[in-house]
């Protein structure tokens, strides 16, 4: 006679209380449904696996376990996430206070995920749910869409990027990270969520972007003369040295060790100094030539939006035609007092808005200023190998130098093909 097979109950979905059950005999051989949680969750899972053990072991299984719809001890998404942007406003800032932008970035990130699950408390959100925000982020669309006017007629933009929503997924795991370690949210949720795998290249719909390329000089010189001096001055500056633009633009008089014949420009506030790098760019006979008309004594930003207002005033009162007279100089007066302050330096949006006009005016295709420090570092690795332009452009990796040496590379190929092909 055979012995009976030992059947393993499997666990069956509740519809009326949207969980998981089991049904299971009790030590009297009486039938009994015990909740193990909402239905397909991990917790769910995890929760069967521990009731059958203690029944295979002979435990008595209490039925009695925590309805979907009952009040949960945790805070919500929403309450974790006001308080990780109250922290966040505190500690993403730099030496001198000014706010990160990375607190912009995580207010970008979080909307989708407040928006989903404001109301759903911190340990009830699973894997499924984290699934669930980026399946809308690859669905939904952003931006508008310009009609004949210029005027934006709704939301119609384009698809959201791979590299964009893997990034945004990352600050969310971030934020769940940040609340468990201020006790706002379960360890066991946090482990979970961490086990969701970034999105791979030709795997999802998601939109890919176009790699950034090396700028060409024939794209740039026309732009010149239709920038503000400062601004084709931070250009300049750029092509020559492989700055970052952010770097470019706050450069100071006290900042540059003028002693040798090659200065020294030491960058205060630059993008790895959370990580205690130090950051020194040379700045050689070319770059100097670019500054040295820029220099001034007051402590002040070389690249100066002040300075180009006075320029663009000098330029309109050097094409008047007719003489100024004297109550037309009191009104100037009158309205230069009423005029809103110029900042003193540039930000990285108003420079890269520069350069796009300036680009349309020229009647070429528009190109943004991180381009220029490719375009270097494609020169360097080709003509001085990777190392150089790993010291030149600040790498600690020349793993990321090679992202900037697409163009560089292929030139190589080519050249042995001529030579060997």
């Amino acid at each position: 006679m055979k012995p009976k097979k030992l059947r393993v109950p499997a666990p069956v979905h509740h519809r009326p209380s949207g969980q998981d059950v089991v049904f299971l005999r009790d030590a009297e051989g009486r039938r009994r449904m015990i909740y193990l949680g909402e239905h397909g969750s991990t917790q769910a899972a995890r929760r069967y696996r521990e009731v059958l053990a203690e029944h295979l072991a002979g435990k008595p299984v209490t039925t009695a376990t925590r309805r979907q719809g009952e009040a949960s001890a945790w805070p919500t998404v929403a309450q974790l996430c006001a308080a990780f942007l109250l922290d966040a406003e505190r500690y993403y800032v730099d030496a001198a206070g000014r706010r990160s932008r990375e607190v912009d970035n995580f207010r970008l990130a979080l909307r989708a995920l407040l928006h989903l699950h404001r109301d759903t408390p911190t340990d009830r959100f699973t894997i499924n749910d984290l699934i669930e925000v980026r399946q809308a982020l690859i669905d939904g669309e952003y931006g508008y869409q310009a009609g004949k006017s210029g005027r934006r007629e709704g939301v119609g933009g384009r698809k959201r990027s791979r590299t964009y929503i893997n990034a945004t997924v990352r600050r969310i795991k971030q934020v769940f990270r940040w609340g468990t370690e201020r006790r706002m949210v379960p360890g066991l949720a946090w482990h979970e969520l961490s086990a969701l795998r970034s999105l791979p290249i030709g795997r999802c719909a998601a939109r890919e972007t176009e790699p950034v390329e090396a700028v060409p000089w024939s794209m740039v010189e026309p732009v010149l003369e239709h920038l503000p001096g400062p601004l084709a001055a931070c250009v300049r500056l750029q092509w020559c040295t492989g700055m970052r633009p952010s770097e470019a633009l706050q450069i100071r008089m006290g900042d540059i060790d003028r002693s040798g014949d090659v200065w020294l420009y030491t960058i205060k506030n630059h993008k790895n100094i959370w990580r205690g790098q130090q950051r020194i760019v040379a700045l050689g006979p070319e770059a100097q030539a670019i500054l040295k008309p820029l220099l001034r004594v007051d402590g002040g930003f070389l690249i100066s939006p002040r300075d180009a207002a006075a320029e663009q005033k000098a330029e309109k009162r050097a094409a008047r035609q007719t003489p100024l007279t004297p109550s037309q100089r009191a009104r100037d007066e009158r309205n230069a007092a009423k005029e809103p302050a110029v900042g003193d330096h540039y930000g990285l949006d108003a420079y890269r808005k520069a350069i796009h006009r300036a680009c349309d005016q020229a009647g070429i295709a528009r190109w943004s200023p991180h381009r220029l420090r490719h375009a270097k570092g494609t020169e360097l690795a080709r003509t001085e190998g990777i190392e150089v332009a790993r010291i030149a452009l600040g790498h600690k990796d020349d793993r990321v130098t090679r992202r900037y040496t697409v163009g560089a590379e292929l030139d190589l190929a080519i050249s042995i093909a001529r030579r060997n092909g």
